[in-house]
Order: structure tokens, then C-alpha cells, then sequence
């Protein structure tokens, strides 16, 4: 028989909502395979950094814990205790990425959702550069905090349907921005050797320029777009295509835009931390201003003519 009455019902104290969340997925196994060796310390790097660009008044930041290890396990819950992060989501199997990600951005009421890898390095100011891009454009529904130039037609066919006509081409990406990016994923193939190098597809609005195009190792989401989403249940924890068939097409069709900034903001760390990372100096947080929120202003062309537009556009264009 319960005995007394909660005393929380008096207090009628209001939840504080933030205007920006950070979701960020870590599988960090106690494997003796050589790529988890130093994924612990390159996660550490990452959080911290994190919480030294962000404003906590502004910013909550979840942490999905795929079954990593114990030590893993114990420094996001200090994290948590130090009210660092706002919440820890733990799994006792590794669900992947895409499976943790949808149903906790579904679930969070900010504004903003960022979800992103658990070894990305954070420049200062890169959430409010990241932020003046949703503010600049209002069909924005995706956001990178660096230039993906070479993603321009990549589940953008919105975009070009609606603003083939604003769609300008240009040097407006210096070398050393589109070089580490290449530098951060080992790549191989120098980007140097691509058109993309040369001349990048981008939007101008009173002198501010974006960059079109977006991935997700990290990408900032208008909430608006994920909760449009319909979640088909994920087959596999790692799957080719995934984050394409689940959030990335779906976006597209709705209507929405993915860009980025023409500077780079963030550096994917992968699993080693280069000694200029232990070195950066950040800078005072620039809290950033609440975005208006506008209405989706769509066309009423078929998405399978908006596909077929953005085709057309890329055979004519140069890059």
C-alpha cells in the first residue's frame, strides 16, 4: 500500500528544453584486433572536444553505447555523473549505427539534431557556422560542418529541381579544407586528380556561399526532417546503404536540401590522433541564435522528375 503522496506534483518545476542535441554511437569491444587498439583514446579526443565547442545551455549530447567494454562503459557513465552529456544509452549487443541512431533522434525534442561518429575531432565554432547554413537557406534539412563537394548530386535531386537556376559553379573551397579531409580518411586517390578540386557546385545568398552536398561520418538535422521519417526496422548492424535507404533518400524525397560549409570545422580522427590535434587551441564558445523556424516551401514536380532534372544537370555541367 503506497503511504503519503509524491511530493514532485507540487513542485509543477517545467522542463528546460535546448534548442541543439548530439547523438553519438560508440562500439569500443575488448578485442585484441589491431583497429580497436587506440579507439578508446581517439573516442576520449573526440568527447572532449565536443564538450569544449558547445555551449551546455544550449547543447545535450547522447551517448549510444553499443556493448563496449567495461573501461568504455565506465567513462561515459563519469561523463554523465560530471553532467558533461545528458544521457547514456546503454545496449547489452551492438545494434550498429543506423538501428540507435533513429530511434533516438525520433525521440529528442531539440530543434537540432547532430549525429556523428565517435571519432570526429571538433574545430571551434563549427555548430555556429553549421547553424548560419539552416539560417541562410530554408529548405536546408542537412547540414556537414565541412565541404563534401564531391556528394553535390548524392540524394540531392530537391535541391536542383528547385534551385537549378541559383546553382553556381566556382573555386570557392581552398586546397588545404578539401585536403584533410583526405588526409583524415587515408584516401588513396588524391582528390587533386578530380574536378572537384577545381571547381565546386554551390549556393550564394547575400555574400554568404555554402557548399552543396553533405555526408554523415557527421551531419546537423532540422528535427522536422527526422520526424517526417516513416523507420523501417534495420536488417543488419553494419549494412551497405543503409544510412541512404533510411534517412538520406527519404529526406530528399521530402523536399529538403543537404549542404555544407565551405571551410572545414571537423577532422575524422579514424583511429589514430595526429600530435596538431593534441596541440589545438580552442576558442571561446560562440552560442548560437535560435533558428526560425520557416515552412518547407516544396514544388509539386514529381520526385522522379526532380531525379531526372538533377541527372540532366549533372551530364551538362563540366565537374
Amino acid at each position: 500500500m503506497r503511504i503519503g503522496h509524491n511530493p514532485e506534483k507540487k513542485k509543477f518545476k517545467k522542463i528546460v528544453y535546448k534548442q541543439h542535441r548530439v547523438i553519438i554511437p560508440v562500439y569500443i569491444p575488448d578485442s585484441d584486433e589491431e583497429y580497436f587498439n587506440n579507439l578508446f583514446s581517439v573516442f576520449k579526443v573526440s568527447i572532449n572536444s565536443l564538450i569544449k565547442t558547445t555551449d551546455s545551455k544550449q547543447t545535450n549530447i547522447t551517448i549510444v553505447n553499443n556493448n563496449s567494454k567495461n573501461e568504455v562503459t565506465d567513462f561515459i557513465d563519469s561523463l554523465l555523473k560530471e553532467k558533461s552529456i545528458d544521457k547514456h544509452v546503454k545496449f547489452s549487443s551492438n545494434y550498429g549505427k543506423v538501428y540507435t541512431i533513429l530511434s533516438e533522434a525520433k525521440a529528442s525534442y531539440e530543434e537540432l539534431i547532430t549525429i556523428a561518429d565517435a571519432d570526429v575531432f571538433y574545430f571551434s565554432n563549427w555548430l555556429e557556422n553549421t547553424v548560419q547554413v539552416f539560417k541562410n537557406f530554408n529548405n536546408t534539412g542537412v547540414v556537414a560542418p565541412l565541404p563534401m563537394p564531391q556528394l553535390a548530386f548524392y540524394s540531392n535531386s530537391s535541391l536542383f529541381s528547385k534551385k537549378i537556376l541559383n546553382v553556381k559553379k566556382g573555386k570557392v573551397i581552398l586546397d588545404k579544407d578539401l585536403l584533410l579531409f583526405e588526409e583524415s580518411i587515408n584516401s588513396k586517390i588524391s582528390i587533386k586528380k578530380n574536378n572537384w578540386f577545381k571547381n565546386q557546385l554551390y549556393l550564394e545568398k547575400n555574400n554568404f556561399k555554402v557548399c552543396i552536398g553533405a555526408g554523415h561520418f557527421i551531419a546537423t538535422y532540422r528535427k522536422e526532417v527526422l520526424d517526417n521519417l516513416n523507420i523501417e526496422r534495420p536488417k543488419y548492424i553494419f549494412e551497405d546503404g543503409a544510412e541512404t535507404f533510411h534517412l538520406d533518400n527519404p529526406i530528399d524525397r521530402f523536399g529538403y536540401y543537404r549542404l555544407s560549409t565551405t571551410k572545414t570545422f571537423v577532422y575524422h580522427l579514424g583511429n589514430n590522433i595526429p600530435k596538431w590535434v593534441q596541440e589545438y587551441v580552442f576558442k571561446e564558445i560562440k552560442p548560437f541564435e535560435k533558428i526560425i523556424e520557416t515552412k518547407l516551401k516544396n514544388t509539386f514536380i514529381p520526385y522522379t522528375i526532380k531525379v531526372i532534372i538533377a541527372k540532366i544537370y549533372r551530364k551538362l555541367t563540366t565537374i
